[in-house]
C-alpha cells in the first residue's frame, strides 16, 4: 500500500514562484562564484546574534572581502492577488533585514564573523584574517524592481540594494569575463588595493616603471588642448586588474557614460585566437591614464623626476611611473582585446593557454594623460573628449568582409576547414560541373558567391576532424591513416584536397545531370540556399552511405525527387539561412529512402 504524502499539493502558481526564486537564486551565486569568491554555505543557517535569530540567503568571500545577499522575489505570497497586505509584507521584509545588516555589520560584527567561521570550518579566508581586516557588504536583490526610491535606500542605509539593470550588468559581465570581473565588484563597493587583502607594510599601491614608453611631443599629435600621448606596452594581466570601462548600461547610471556592452561571443572568438596562435593583437589599446602619472630620466647615475611638459622631443631615457591601482586606467578602444584573456577559474584547456599568455605577452598601449589646468581637468569634459575619440574609431572603421577574413584565415592556418573549402571550391571552378561559375574574386563575374557555402556548410563537411559527417574520416581510411592522424604535410594536404573535389564533382555532377534544364545562373537550383541544402544533405547522409557514393547512386536517390528551381517561382519554399531546413525535410529523407532500399 502507497502512503500517501501529508504534504499539501502544490498549485500551479506555487510551483511557477518556487522555480523563479531558485532560478533567481542561481544567477545571483554564479554571479560572485563566476567572479572568484568562494561560496559559503549558509543555506539553513540560523544563528543568535543581537538578541534575534536571523538566516542568511547567500554569503561569499574573497580574501578579506565578505559579500552577504538576501534575495527576494518582488511580489510575496498573495501581493499580486490584490492582498492589501503585500506592500506591509514588503515594508517588513526590508525592515527585518536591515535590522539583521546593522547587526552584522556595526553591533556585533566580531562575534558574527567568530560564528561564521565556526560555521564554515573548510573556508580558505576565513581562517586567514581578524574581523577587524573584513570589508563587509549587505546586498538586497529583489526580483524585477526596476529603481529604488530614495526613501526606501536612505531608511534601510545597511542594506545595498541591487536593481534590475544593475543585476542584468552584473550577471552579463561576470558570466563573460569570469573572474576578471572582481576589479569591477571592487570599484562597485568603493575597494582600492590596499583595502583587498593583506595591508601592504610599504603603504601605497603598486608601482609600474615603463622604460621602452614613447611620449610624444606636443607638435606631432595635432591636439591643442593640453591633452599628451604615450605609446607603452602593458602585460594583459595588469591592464584587466587595473582598468575600468565606461559601460553606458553598467551599474554606475551617469549620463556621461559611452561605451557598449561586452560581447561573449566577440571574446570567445578573440580569446580563441589568442590561445591558439599565441601572439597578441597588433593594433593599439587606446587608454587614458591617471592624474598621478609620473616621468623620470636617467642622467649618468641618477634618476630625476621630469615635468612632461618639459618633455618636447623623442626621449629613449624617459622612464613613465604609473601607480596602479583598481579601476585606476580608462579603456576607450579595446576592452575586448584586453578582456579576451580574462581569469577563470576553470581547467580548461583554453584557459592553461590563457594563463601564461596573461602574464608573458604585452599588448601595445597608447595612453592619453589631460592636462592638469584648462578645460580638460573637468570630468564631463574629458568623458566627451573620450567619447569623440570611441565614435572616431568605431564609425569610420570599415568590417572586413567575409571573403577576405576566409582568404586570410587560409593563409594562417591551411588545415582549417575555410582553408580546406577555399582550395576545393578553386579547383570545382575548374571542372567541368562548376566551370567558372564561383565567384573567387571580387572582380569576378561568377554566379556564385563562396562565402556563405564555405561558412555555413562546406567547412564543416570538410574540416580535417575525424568524425561521421566530414570526409576526412573517410579519406583517412582510404589512404590507411590512424585515426589520430594530423593532416599537416602539404602532399598530404593535397591528397585530402583532391579528394574532396573528386567527392563533391561527383555528388554535384549527379545532381547537375537530374537537373539539367535548372543548371544556370538564373535559376534556384545555383543560388546558395540550394547549394547549401544539397552540401548539408550530403554530409549528414556520409554515416548511412558509409562514406561518399558514386554517381549512379546520387542520381537514382534524386529520381523520384521533383522542385522547380525556375527562376519565376515565387512560391520556392526556402529563402534566407534556410539551408537546414530545406535539406531535412525534402532532401536527406531522398537519400536515406533511396540508400536503405539498395542495401536490402
Amino acid at each position: 500500500m502507497v502512503k500517501k504524502s501529508n504534504k499539501p499539493k502544490l498549485t500551479k502558481e506555487q510551483i511557477a514562484e518556487n522555480k523563479k526564486r531558485k532560478d533567481f537564486s542561481n544567477q545571483i551565486e554564479k554571479i560572485f562564484v563566476n567572479s572568484g569568491f568562494e561560496k559559503l554555505n549558509v543555506k539553513n543557517w540560523q544563528f543568535m546574534l543581537g538578541g534575534k535569530n536571523n538566516e542568511l540567503d547567500h554569503c561569499f568571500i574573497y580574501e578579506n572581502v565578505l559579500i552577504v545577499c538576501e534575495d527576494t522575489l518582488k511580489f510575496l505570497k498573495g501581493e499580486e492577488k490584490n492582498n492589501p497586505g503585500g506592500q506591509i509584507n514588503r515594508t517588513k521584509h526590508k525592515s527585518e533585514k536591515e535590522e539583521t545588516a546593522r547587526i552584522i555589520l556595526d553591533d556585533e560584527k566580531k562575534e558574527f564573523y567568530s560564528l561564521l567561521s565556526q560555521h564554515c570550518p573548510e573556508s580558505k579566508y576565513l581562517p586567514k584574517y581578524e574581523y577587524q581586516e573584513i570589508k563587509m557588504f549587505y546586498l538586497y536583490f529583489e526580483y524585477g524592481v526596476t529603481k529604488y526610491s530614495n526613501e526606501d535606500i536612505e531608511r534601510y542605509s545597511h542594506l545595498s540594494f541591487i536593481d534590475k539593470s544593475t543585476f542584468s550588468y552584473f550577471s552579463i559581465m561576470s558570466n563573460s569575463i569570469k573572474r576578471s570581473f572582481i576589479y569591477e565588484l571592487f570599484k562597485y563597493f568603493n575597494l582600492n588595493r590596499n583595502d583587498v587583502g593583506k595591508p601592504n607594510p610599504f603603504g601605497g599601491g603598486n608601482i609600474q616603471n615603463l622604460q621602452t614608453s614613447i611620449i610624444y611631443p606636443k607638435t606631432i599629435t595635432g591636439y591643442t588642448n593640453g591633452v599628451r600621448m604615450v605609446s607603452f606596452m602593458m602585460r594583459p594581466i595588469d591592464l584587466i586588474q587595473n582598468s575600468y570601462v565606461l559601460r553606458k548600461d553598467g551599474w554606475k547610471q551617469d549620463f556621461d557614460m559611452y561605451q557598449r556592452l561586452v560581447t561573449a561571443k566577440r571574446i570567445k572568438s578573440v580569446r580563441e585566437y589568442v590561445a591558439n596562435c599565441k601572439t597578441a593583437f597588433l593594433n593599439n589599446i587606446i587608454v587614458t591614464l591617471p592624474d598621478s602619472v609620473v616621468f623620470f630620466k636617467k642622467e649618468g647615475e641618477e634618476t630625476k623626476m621630469v615635468p612632461l611638459e618639459s618633455i618636447v622631443q623623442f626621449d629613449k631615457d624617459i622612464i613613465m611611473q604609473i601607480p596602479l591601482d583598481y579601476n585606476s586606467i580608462g579603456i576607450i578602444d579595446g576592452q575586448h582585446r584586453v578582456y579576451a584573456y580574462y581569469e577563470d577559474d576553470s581547467a580548461n584547456e583554453t584557459e592553461q593557454k590563457i594563463a601564461k599568455l596573461r602574464e608573458e605577452l604585452n599588448l601595445l598601449v597608447t595612453g592619453i594623460i589631460y592636462p592638469k589646468t584648462g578645460p580638460l581637468k573637468e570630468q564631463f569634459a574629458r568623458r566627451r573628449f573620450e567619447s569623440e575619440i570611441f565614435v572616431t574609431i568605431n564609425k569610420n572603421a570599415k568590417a572586413v568582409d567575409a571573403d577576405t577574413l576566409i582568404q586570410v584565415q587560409a593563409i594562417m592556418n591551411p588545415t582549417s576547414g575555410e582553408a580546406i573549402s577555399r582550395k576545393v571550391i578553386e579547383l570545382l571552378n575548374n571542372r567541368d560541373t562548376f566551370k567558372n561559375m564561383f565567384q573567387l574574386s571580387k572582380t569576378d563575374d561568377a554566379p556564385i558567391k563562396t562565402a556563405s557555402i564555405i561558412q555555413y556548410a562546406l567547412s564543416s563537411l570538410l574540416v580535417a576532424k575525424n568524425a561521421p559527417t566530414s570526409l576526412y574520416m573517410y579519406w583517412l581510411k582510404k589512404t590507411g591513416h590512424s585515426d589520430d592522424y594530423v593532416l599537416e604535410k602539404d602532399c598530404d594536404i593535397k591528397e585530402y584536397v583532391n579528394y574532396c573535389a573528386l567527392s563533391l564533382e561527383t555528388y554535384f555532377k549527379a545532381i547537375k545531370s537530374r537537373f539539367l534544364s535548372y543548371w544556370n545562373k538564373e535559376s534556384k537550383l545555383l543560388k546558395v540556399i540550394s547549394l547549401n541544402a544539397f552540401i548539408i544533405a550530403f554530409r549528414e547522409t556520409l554515416l548511412h552511405t558509409n562514406g561518399p557514393r558514386d554517381y549512379t547512386f546520387y542520381f537514382n536517390a534524386f529520381s523520384s525527387f521533383t522542385l522547380d528551381f525556375g527562376k519565376d517561382n515565387n512560391n520556392f519554399p526556402y529563402a534566407g539561412a534556410q539551408y537546414s531546413k530545406f535539406a531535412k525535410a525534402l532532401l536527406i529523407p531522398e537519400i536515406e529512402k533511396y540508400n536503405r532500399k539498395v542495401s536490402i
